[in-house]
């Protein structure tokens, strides 16, 4: 009995196999990890080259207001600039959805009603803003009223740039999408990206926006 043993503890022919066997899930789970990772932070990137290129497409507008026609455009710069965000939409009726949220805003900057002594600093004053929200549980976006935080401050849809208070009128863009794991239920939850741009209009004028349902005026 007690040489069976002996044999039994110096037999090594199955150890490699063993210890793939228990390494095996750990690696999995580090491949899936980073793969997941790269997706996110590539999703990320595109969702703020997305607002960037919409405040860009909405400061340099022409006649200084947002017709529906030129909104259509700025909503579907997403769909250009990420080809594959089909894949977090939702159709609706059989027919293709958006998805995501899109938010918009024309503020321009006035001297402090509260301030008695000069010099005055500026302040924040929102013309009208604008807000989709189709799909997006929380979506960010500005009402009418902009606090101005220095650069150390996260952006959360109600503050803007110290930065950027000055004699130019700007246009904020804020997008909230779903993003969607690979692994969406089982090892990764669903998540609601927001991203933020803003862009001093290009002719200094303030950018007015047609009046529909989406429209709040300020």
């Amino acid at each position: 009995m007690f040489a069976m043993i002996r044999q039994l503890t110096r037999d090594c022919r199955a150890v490699a196999a063993t210890e793939f066997a228990l390494l095996i899930p750990l690696l999995l789970m580090v491949f899936m990890a980073v793969v997941e990772l790269s997706n996110y932070i590539m999703q990320s990137r595109r969702a703020h080259q997305a607002a960037v290129q919409v405040a860009e497409f909405l400061s340099r507008d022409g006649d200084n207001v947002l017709t529906t026609a030129e909104r259509h455009v700025a909503e579907d710069i997403w769909m250009i600039v990420n080809p594959t965000a089909y894949l977090s939409t939702t159709p609706r009726d059989g027919q293709w959805a958006n998805g995501y949220s899109r938010a918009y805003a024309s503020a321009s900057f006035v001297t402090d009603p509260a301030c008695k002594t000069s010099p005055c600093p500026l302040v924040a004053k929102v013309l009208w803003s604008f807000l989709y929200q189709d799909l997006i549980a929380n979506p960010v976006y500005i009402h009418c009223k902009l606090d101005t935080v220095d650069n150390a401050t996260a952006l959360n849809g109600h503050n803007i740039r110290a930065g950027l208070v000055g004699a130019a009128p700007v246009v904020i863009v804020d997008l909230t999408y779903p993003y969607f794991p690979l692994l969406s239920g089982w090892l990764f939850p669903n998540l609601e990206l927001h991203v933020n741009a803003v862009r001093k209009t290009r002719n200094g004028e303030i950018l007015d926006h047609v009046q529909d349902d989406f429209v709040t005026r300020c």
